[in-house]
């Protein structure tokens, strides 16, 4: 296929919403595009500047149009250049559906569009996709989310404060102070030192109890305080998520997901919906492809402290090609008919980690898998074997909330200075507060490629408290590399009652000293155990400032600084058998 030398960039290129307000966008189209040479668009929205690298970095929209399409990057409402007021996902979902509608009578458009982007303007595909805009003909969502209490704002009914936090802060809140206080310079010199001493100070400043007093000197996000007052019930996730939605989508649909990202179980829950409503339909099915990345659009190799290779990388995936290629022989297949670019590839490419290399299969679940359960036994021990000594006497540990286990690693999106990914867990292994169980070490190599959750029968002293589980590949050398992780609020154990499904219900407390099983869904992994390495399982009760400490007084953070100490059991006998269970393949 021959490429298009020259591309046309249009700037500010306006954007009438159905309320009168104008989203300004970049167009960037093959020189020549009009009637008689006309082509597909892609469409992507979102709120982080679309003159800034990030808008960019993703999909090359240079290249995507030297492949011909009309490539168009916009500003959602009240961001940047585009005009209303800024209220996160809010407005994505009519803006959206005008937004295709309108992209698809730009001159020079076959009338026919695909959405592609990460994280945010992922989300943005989707909240456009479920109000069916008929020009709609393709997506490509990204390590993105539709249902916001499932790594969004909530995991296991804790708040995802890092995230939160810093996704206002340190993300959003800048280009708002600009916006509100550029024309006044006095008031934007008073204003924008005392936020960014915020920022530059996030580890302190996340310790503040009560959440409502964490600080907001530039006075720009109150939005952040809204999120943080809204529980799993609350009535603006049920208005946002699109869960329970998804027949609604038209188009079919490329997944794009990361073993260390924080929305990895929104990718891998979407991509089933998706197959479900194909097989139903008779449509065209979905493909994914996830990788060992944590949540970053340049999809870098270097995952925490693991450097996985160059063909892990996202500037030559699998040694294929780079992002924007993965993305435009999906949309050549899907919008120009032309499928030579798929055939031969794999529907779910995944990369194996501890192998580290890539593997295709036709499906999600991975054919031929099976789940395999690793039982906690005392003295630290991880064995495949149940227990069989009835009435042993449970593991103990206090969580103090004064003194919670601080984040190392795993699936984050938070300042620099708390690095994703696969980091050494032992510094956090020395303490009194996390259970260390571990397997022998291993003789051949054991491949896990699917979900992962744990089953853990525990009790506590207090009326609400939080239990993590972590798996870990320790190496020979020592090292503890965390793989994947979940939390379970127990307040909230009936909304989580099963790895996968939320189902909102108030949260209710629990009986001091009632042993009750909880259901922790670590989301999923792709990892190869090498011979002499060992598996390990980690049990304890935070993870800060990932997620927010639970008191352990049954009165909410947002609202209270009172804590106490929670004294925890964990039992692991033939009556109460904890485990963690894991999706094996064999080969």
């Amino acid at each position: 296929m021959t490429r298009i030398q020259e591309v046309v960039v249009q700037k500010n290129v306006p954007a009438e919403m159905r309320d009168g307000v104008t989203l300004m966008a970049d167009v960037y189209r093959p020189a020549g595009s009009d009637a008689a040479h006309s082509y597909p668009v892609l469409l992507t929205r979102q709120p982080y500047g679309k003159d800034l690298p990030v808008a960019t970095t993703y999909l090359n929209p240079i290249k995507a149009a030297q492949a011909g399409y009309i490539v168009v990057v916009q500003d959602v409402r009240g961001r940047y250049a585009s005009g209303g007021e800024w209220e996160p996902s809010v407005n994505e979902f009519e803006d959206g559906y005008d937004s295709v509608e309108w992209a698809a009578r730009l001159p020079g458009s076959d009338g026919s569009v695909g959405m592609y982007g990460a994280s945010y303007f992922g989300m943005t595909q989707w909240q456009a996709a479920v109000t069916q805009p008929p020009s709609l003909k393709s997506m490509a969502p990204g390590i993105t989310y539709g249902n916001y209490l499932n790594g969004a704002h909530m995991r296991g009914g804790a708040r995802e404060l890092g995230l939160r936090l810093y996704w206002s802060e340190g993300i959003l809140a800048p280009e708002t102070l600009f916006r509100l206080y550029g024309g006044d310079p006095e008031e934007l010199v008073r204003r924008l030192p005392a936020l960014v001493d915020v920022v530059d100070n996030f580890p302190r400043e996340f310790d503040t109890l009560p959440l409502k007093d964490f600080p907001d000197p530039a006075g720009v996000v109150p939005y952040m305080f809204d999120a943080l007052e809204q529980g799993v019930t609350s009535k603006l996730w049920r208005y946002l998520n699109v869960d329970d939605r998804y027949e609604n989508v038209a188009a079919p649909t490329f997944h794009i997901g990361g073993w260390y990202d924080i929305f990895l179980g929104e990718t891998l829950a979407q991509y089933r919906a998706m197959k479900e409503k194909a097989e139903r339909w008779g449509t065209r099915p979905p493909r994914m492809l996830i990788g060992p990345w944590h949540h970053a659009v340049a999809f870098p190799s270097l995952v925490g402290d693991l450097d996985f290779g160059f063909a892990a990388s996202g500037l030559f995936l699998n040694y294929r090609g780079d992002v924007t290629e993965y993305h435009t022989r999906w949309f050549d297949a899907t919008l120009k008919g032309r499928e030579e670019g798929l055939e031969g590839t794999s529907p779910v490419e995944v990369f194996v980690m501890g192998e580290n290399r890539w593997r295709g299969y036709e499906e999600w679940p991975v054919p031929g898998s099976r789940e395999e359960k690793w039982f906690l036994h005392p003295g630290g021990v991880l064995s495949r074997e149940k227990p069989r000594e009835a009435g042993g006497p449970p593991d103990e540990y206090d969580y103090d909330p004064r003194d919670p286990v601080p984040t190392i690693g795993g699936a984050l999106l938070m300042p620099a200075v708390y690095r994703p990914g696969a980091r050494d867990q032992r510094p956090n292994e020395e303490r009194g507060d996390v259970l260390v169980y571990t397997s022998e070490e291993l003789s051949g190599g054991y491949t896990a490629i699917g979900d992962v959750y744990a089953t853990l029968f525990a009790a506590s002293s207090a009326p609400d408290t939080d239990f993590v589980a972590r798996l870990v590949d320790v190496h020979p050398d020592g090292r503890a590399m965390a793989v994947t992780d979940g939390i379970i609020r127990a307040s909230a154990r009936e909304s989580y009652a099963k790895p996968g499904e939320i189902t909102p219900v108030e949260p209710t407390p629990i009986e001091p000293g009632r042993v009750y099983e909880y259901a922790i869904d670590l989301w999923a992994t792709g990892i190869t155990f090498g011979p002499g390495h060992r598996i390990r399982v980690e049990i304890t009760s935070s993870s800060f400032p990932r997620w927010d400490r639970n008191l352990n007084t049954g009165e909410d953070g947002l609202n209270s600084s009172r804590t106490e100490v929670a004294h925890q059991k964990v039992f692991h006998d033939p009556e109460r058998p904890s485990s963690i269970t894991l999706t094996v393949v064999d080969g």
